[in-house]
């Protein structure tokens, strides 16, 4: 275990911690302050979610997080760009998305526990935050008040990414 809160990812080859300490605690806090659905946190909140975080430099090429691993961690980008890759039925790999800066992304593993449902790659030189499953854990035990918050920042990431892919597929439906 890292810091007090925190709880150490295994690293994918290509990133590198940025900083860890006290000092790395204010700069994720103001990384924290752009990310979309975080400004209903104030600054203590913030603090108190940065103290269970951790900012990583990803070089271009570098795999995040491959689809059918078990390593659950929330992550937030906060500079550069990464692709959502997924394989198909016939093992063929696609791209299905790119996710931009402020966004938040494998969330989805942190509530089921359930390996990764797709491969993340980092498009370009990135910076990202992570959260492991366990350091969320954490989080909303103790701080009941933001791990709701948290959580349902998460169910309305998770509602629109629903909507968005049935908006998508109806035009696939023959009835």
């Amino acid at each position: 275990m890292g810091n007090k809160g925190i709880v150490d990812i295994a690293l994918p080859g290509g990133m590198e911690l940025i900083e860890d300490g006290k000092q790395a605690q204010h700069v994720l806090c103001d990384m924290l302050k752009n990310v979309k659905g975080l400004e209903v946190f104030d600054q203590a909140e913030l603090e108190f979610l940065a103290s269970h975080m951790r900012a990583y430099r990803v070089k271009s090429g570098a795999t995040l997080f491959r689809e059918g691993d078990r390593n659950s961690h929330l992550s937030v980008l906060i500079e550069g760009r990464v692709g959502v890759y997924k394989e198909d039925s016939n093992d063929e790999v696609k791209f299905f998305a790119t996710i931009s800066p402020g966004r938040i992304f494998g969330e989805i593993s942190v509530i089921d526990n359930l390996p990764y449902s797709a491969s993340i790659i980092a498009e370009s030189d990135a910076t990202i935050i992570t959260m492991s499953r366990d350091s969320f854990r954490r989080c909303v035990e103790t701080r009941p008040s933001i791990g709701v918050r948290l959580l349902t920042l998460i169910a309305a990431l998770l509602c629109a990414r629903l909507r968005s892919v049935s908006d998508q597929l109806v035009d696939f439906i023959d009835v």
